[in-house]
């Protein structure tokens, strides 16, 4: 799987130059990797860092950042307060792992938690990680395949002091299960596809991405304004249109405007010859037969995490 790893670019405090910063540690083993694989660094190592006027932290006054002469991948956060930042970073990318960490650990984990994207604070290393990873542990290994955090938990807090590469080795085993961005299913709400959901569609989203149902979101909001939020926050849309309606035909248009591309199934062939004429342009598909909807679910996430990765 292609990555790129993303820190805050932090070499060290002033007052401390000869510590070695959690950056600086990610740096030497991109670096490692860079030269083993024939890579370009600037390809798999990026540091976001502040805008120098507005690099306040009073906990490390004169703090040494990295740089374009480091060979990698430098963004400047123009205009961004320390805060911003991190709520920016974590936007922009797929999963987040935290070490160690204290003061602003929280509140990057919470913000991940929100946006659904799969975190992991590291435990045993200190700093406030192993206290967010006790209070989000159900959070947290919902965005994981089943059983997989409590594996690495345990086999970190096994060899984590005597050896590292083991505890490292089993954090990148936990990624790889990662359920990486957010699936809208767009369905309507009755009983028999409410059974499809449960039975066929969830479990083939799960396997991928976190699935969402704007029925099931814990708002108050008016259901557009969910809708809108939802689509927004969307990796994938997922949208049944056995049954068209007003709702799917703006809801679908609505994903389009958006950007994305949703896999757009009917489970009854008529529907096909009876489509609006925007659709007939669409790649709607067919979910019966030897093409049932699971594998066509599992087939588009799949081709949506591949496009992700390669940008």
């Amino acid at each position: 799987m292609p990555a790129v790893i993303v820190t805050g670019g932090s070499r060290h405090s002033g007052s401390d130059p000869h510590a070695i910063s959690t950056d600086v540690a990610a740096l030497a083993g991109a670096r490692r990797y860079a030269a083993e694989h024939g890579v370009d660094l600037r390809g798999c190592f990026e540091a976001w860092i502040p805008e120098p006027t507005l690099d306040s932290r009073p906990d490390i006054l004169g703090a040494v950042r990295m740089s374009d002469a480091d060979g990698i991948t430098v963004r400047v956060m123009a205009g961004r307060t320390p805060l911003g930042r991190r709520l920016a970073m974590v936007a922009g990318v797929d999963v987040v792992v935290t070490i160690s960490g204290r003061q602003h650990t929280e509140v990057v984990v919470e913000q991940a938690l929100e946006l659904g994207l799969p975190v992991f604070p590291v435990p045993d290393a200190g700093g406030d990680s192993q206290e967010l990873l006790r209070k989000h542990r159900r959070r947290i290994a919902a965005s994981f395949s089943t059983g997989a955090l409590e594996t690495c938990v345990e086999a970190v807090a096994a060899s984590l002091v005597t050896r590292p590469d083991e505890a490292a080795t089993a954090v990148l085993t936990l990624l790889r299960t990662a359920r990486v961005g957010k699936c809208l299913v767009l369905l309507p709400y009755d009983d028999a596809h409410d059974a499809l959901y449960r039975t066929v569609i969830e479990p083939a989203v799960s396997r991928h991405m976190l699935p969402v149902r704007l029925d099931r979101l814990p708002k108050s909001e008016a259901i557009y304004a969910s809708f809108a939020d939802a689509v927004g926050s969307a990796s994938a849309i997922v949208a049944d249109i056995t049954d068209l309606n007003d709702n799917v035909m703006y809801e679908v248009g609505y994903a389009h405007g958006r950007g994305l591309t949703p896999l757009i199934y009917t489970t009854d062939a008529a529907r096909l010859d009876a489509l609006p004429v925007y659709f007939r342009t669409l790649n709607v598909r067919l979910a019966v037969g030897d093409r049932p909807l699971a594998a066509l679910v599992e087939e588009y996430l799949e081709a949506v995490k591949g496009s992700r990765l390669a940008h």
